[in-house]
């Protein structure tokens, strides 16, 4: 399962993590420019792509502007 994570940008913690259902591995690697053959675990989302990341989500996602985005990559 992969995740849309979100960081405080004041204290580096994890405030909300949001389970990305709606989009396999290798399309949410190709949105994020990511080789699809580089195996990866976390990694930076651009403030311009949160929003449409967060279509992908089980639940809403609110995009919060004191917070950094990560997509985590893991495996269930």
């Amino acid at each position: 399962m992969n995740y849309l994570e979100a960081y405080d940008k004041e204290s580096g913690y994890r405030v909300h993590e949001y389970r990305l259902t709606g989009i396999e591995l290798a399309d949410l690697k190709l949105l994020l420019g990511i080789d699809p053959e580089l195996e990866v675990f976390g990694y930076d989302v651009p403030d311009s792509l949160v929003a449409q990341i967060g279509k992908y989500a089980e639940g809403p996602v609110i995009v919060d502007e004191s917070c950094d985005y990560q997509v985590g990559f893991f495996r269930q």
